[in-house]
């Protein structure tokens, strides 16, 4: 588990931003350019040599990131503690300008969720129904949902707004989590919570990087 204190935003954004890597470029090489190598080396008695196809170059390949963003519902976070921080939020997704956006909002179960494509209307709104007292939060149903089912490609990242004091058993939580997080195949999971959790006994997820607010 890994905590971070800097600037949250500055952070959500690195985290979320995929890193172009390079791959072997199998392009059947210019029927032209085996032309002139095989006229040169006529020219000049050398052997011909029939081309084989092996990556003799690389190329660049970026993907846009695929996010699954997930608000905790249960009354662990209050509406206005989400008002303050939304647009702060909706700045760092216009900045990542991922290809799918998954919101979803669970306390102890799913009770809302929203998929976004297309660039122009990528936009969290507040989530509306959230109680004036904590009450029952699980977060394993979030992965079971999400693994259950699954987008056209799997999600990249997953972030979790929360409050790290699920209801359910913090052990038995940390077992399950590991195998559901592998199953669902992302990459990343960063926990988004506020930096007043500090103050008392939170739970210390397993995986997965907490960044504070």
């Amino acid at each position: 588990m890994k905590v971070s204190s800097i600037d949250w935003r500055r952070i959500l954004v690195e985290e979320l931003s995929e890193k172009p890597r390079y791959e072997p470029d199998w392009k059947r090489p210019s029927r032209r350019t085996m032309a002139v190598s095989t006229r040169i080396a006529r020219q000049r008695g050398w052997p011909v040599v029939i081309p084989l196809y092996h990556p003799s170059r690389y190329k660049c390949v970026y993907e846009k990131p695929r996010i699954a963003i997930v608000f905790d519902i249960s009354g662990a976070i209050n509406k206005d503690f989400y008002k303050m921080h939304i647009e702060d939020l909706n700045d760092c997704i216009k900045h990542v300008e991922p290809e799918g956006l998954w919101i979803l909002h669970c306390d102890y179960e799913v009770r809302y969720e929203e998929y976004c494509r297309q660039p122009g209307v990528m936009r969290i709104d507040l989530p509306k129904e959230i109680p004036s007292s904590k009450g029952p939060s699980a977060y394993t149903s979030i992965f079971k949902y999400i693994k259950e089912h699954k987008c056209e490609k799997p999600v990249r990242s997953i972030v979790y707004l929360t409050d790290l004091r699920p209801t359910e058993p913090w052990n038995a939580l940390d077992r399950e989590l590991l195998t559901l997080f592998h199953q669902i195949r992302a990459k990343k999971l960063l926990w988004l919570v506020p930096s007043d959790v500090t103050k008392g006994n939170f739970w210390k997820p397993c995986i997965g990087k907490i960044i504070w607010i």
